[in-house]
């Protein structure tokens, strides 16, 4: 008796563990079933409010795969279609899009991140076409409800190409885009958000014009964005918008483009005018950038004199291998200029 009594409870140890990895397993796949029906309802949605601006989205041959730790949705050649207040309607086209969240995760959707195969297609007929390529292209947001924390867009060897009134072409390209924008953590400045921005050796022809130089270009720019309060995920223009009025602003805490020998750095605070266009005013310093400056009438024989009177000059610490000119940068109405002198052919355009 006592040694049926002992089988029992041997085999009864031995079945509860499996039983209990069982109810684990089928409540772990009841969460991923219903996490995969949040991914799929939430890029519904999304579609949804887009349409109800003006964007309508399409996302042919829709899969969902990634079981048991993660969920991924996937749509092959999504497209959309804009219909602006202004122009022609705008037609866009993507090789494939991938949205990716822990099966946990995709509770709440507080991180998702999406995954994107090129190229990508924007077209405004008898206006431009855009068509952008990479080697690899990743986003991770992090937020909740019109709360952003965190944004992050890695782009590796992104290739742009645009097509002006099928005529004209203009070619950009860069070996990598970095950008990151997180809330701040500054104590008693609420709505504030650090961001950051790192390409390398860009190649944009606008700015050998302006630098008369093919050097490609690097860029970093660190920054803090005042008064963001709201983040609407339907429509960027509207965040932007909302953030202007309320009057908000970009504290370029770090500004460094270096284009061969020349090197510009700058500090300064922008926002946008009524017209939605950068102004502010940067106090900048050219290094090895006589050659540039010259361009605007800086330098040459009376250049010294000039350069002394705007705040120019050698500091005393400085390496006589460097030239240095400081010169306020400032963007008013649609302008540029370096000191007094405007950058000729270089207008600013509003930002939407």
């Amino acid at each position: 008796m006592h040694t049926q009594t002992g089988t029992r409870t041997s085999r009864l140890k031995l079945f509860l563990p499996v039983a209990a990895l069982a109810l684990v397993a089928l409540g772990w796949s009841g969460i991923w079933f219903y996490g995969q029906h949040r991914v799929g309802q939430e890029l519904d949605n999304f579609f949804i409010r887009q349409a109800s601006v003006g964007r309508a989205w399409q996302c042919p041959d829709r899969t969902i795969s990634g079981y048991p730790f993660r969920i991924e949705l996937r749509c092959k050649q999504p497209t959309f279609t804009a219909e602006p207040n202004s122009g022609g309607p705008i037609r866009g086209s993507l090789g494939a899009l991938a949205v990716i969240a822990s099966t946990a995760g995709a509770l709440n959707l507080a991180h998702v991140i999406g995954e994107f195969e090129g190229p990508l297609v924007v077209a405004e007929a008898g206006v431009a076409t855009t068509t952008t390529n990479w080697k690899s292209a990743r986003a991770s947001f992090r937020g909740h409800a019109n709360r952003l924390e965190r944004l992050s867009i890695e782009i590796e060897a992104p290739r742009s190409t645009l097509l002006i009134q099928g005529e004209r072409e203009l070619a950009l390209s860069a070996d990598s885009l970095i950008f990151h924008l997180r809330e701040g953590q500054v104590p008693n400045q609420p709505d504030t958000y650090d961001a950051s921005l790192k390409l390398v050796k860009a190649a944009i022809p606008p700015l050998d014009v302006v630098a008369n130089s093919k050097e490609p270009a690097d860029i970093e720019l660190d920054a803090r964005v005042l008064k963001l309060s709201t983040f609407d995920r339907r429509d960027w223009r509207k965040t932007t918008e909302d953030w202007r009025a309320n009057g908000g602003s970009i504290l370029i805490e770090q500004l460094k483009l270096t284009k061969g020998a020349p090197r510009l750095e700058a500090k300064g605070t922008l926002k946008l005018d009524d017209n939605r266009r950068l102004e502010g005013r940067l106090e900048a310093s050219f290094v090895n950038a006589d050659a540039l400056l010259r361009q605007f009438g800086i330098g040459g024989g009376g250049g010294g004199l000039l350069g002394a009177l705007l705040g120019g000059g050698r500091p005393n610490d400085q390496p006589r291998a460097e030239r240095v000119m400081r010169l306020p940068l400032v963007l008013d109405n649609g302008r540029v200029r370096v000191g007094p002198f405007a950058i000729p052919g270089l207008f600013l355009r509003p930002v939407f």
